[in-house]
């Protein structure tokens, strides 16, 4: 019996090892730094901090803009497409094959003499206030101290009936492209991941508008 008892203690001992040492574990890959992105400015230096809140950034306006394979860059008004064009783009929307196809660039200026490391930019892309798009550009890129980096910004999808409103692809596409202020009716909003020295992922904040370049400060 003695024998038996101390075989049962000894394994529950055992086990209770087994355990501490599996939460143990647990918890140190909860807390391993950079595991999620944190807003907590916890580890980071002030070098790093004052880096992160100075980055500028600014959009570029549109380098291509198409819909349906058609160019739609300076498209502002009916007359801008011919007949056979408009005809061709109502086929396409009708078939369910009306792809949009937009290109741009951020630029990211870092004017503070701290090195930034960009783990990723996420963007959302709003058309009319609604949600158009989303997407991260600028994986583990370095930002240079004294420095201006660019971003590409790349969208395609399919423009769906119900994206257009029940308007024509002639409607939707006038003035897409115009970024001027006050007529535009496409908008980018980012949100920046940084990588710390230390190893940790630290977002700063919210998805926020993007200026346009050229918009000061």
């Amino acid at each position: 019996m003695s024998n038996l008892f101390n075989i049962r203690r000894a394994c529950c001992l055992a086990f209770g090892l087994l355990m501490a040492s599996a939460c143990s574990v647990s918890e140190r890959v909860k807390e391993a730094p950079g595991s999620q992105p944190s807003s907590s400015t916890q580890d980071l230096s002030r070098d790093e901090l004052r880096a992160y809140n100075q980055l500028q950034y600014r959009m570029n306006r549109l380098d291509e803009a198409r819909l349906g394979g058609q160019d739609i860059l300076f498209v502002q008004q009916a007359n801008d497409l011919s007949a056979q064009q408009q005809a061709t783009l109502q086929q396409a929307l009708q078939s369910g094959n009306l792809p949009l196809k937009l290109r741009t660039r951020i630029f990211a200026r870092n004017p503070t003499r701290e090195a930034v490391q960009l783990q990723q930019l996420d963007y959302q892309v709003m058309l009319d206030g609604q949600p158009l798009a989303t997407g991260s550009t600028g994986a583990s890129t370095p930002v240079e101290a004294n420095t201006i980096i660019t971003l590409p910004v790349a969208i395609d999808l399919n423009v769906a009936p119900k994206l257009t409103g029940g308007a024509t692809p002639l409607s939707f596409a006038a003035g897409l492209a115009n970024l001027t202020e006050g007529q535009q009716r496409l908008q980018l909003l980012i949100r920046p991941t940084y990588l710390s020295a230390s190893g940790r992922s630290f977002q700063p904040g919210d998805f926020e508008p993007v200026a346009l370049v050229g918009t000061k400060l």
